[in-house]
């Protein structure tokens, strides 16, 4: 279930993602670093809290901004 995210995008936990329930503000926020070709479920982004870069599931998340082209 790939959605259209790309690198540089400002993406937002949904809101009934339960691992990420208590989440609010910028913890609940994170670009989009990398993008795994072989992969439709999965991309590489950083937590805008911590600026940690975690492996995330497309399925978690809404766009919140384009990042620029």
């Amino acid at each position: 279930m790939k959605t259209d995210f790309e690198v540089g995008d400002l993406l937002k936990f949904k809101k009934g993602s339960s691992a990420f329930r208590e989440l609010d503000g910028s913890a609940s926020l994170v670009v989009v670093t990398r993008e795994l070709p072989s992969s439709k479920r999965f991309f590489y982004g950083r937590a805008c809290s911590t600026w940690e870069e975690h492996l995330w599931s497309y399925e978690q998340f809404d766009l919140i901004s384009k990042g620029s082209r």
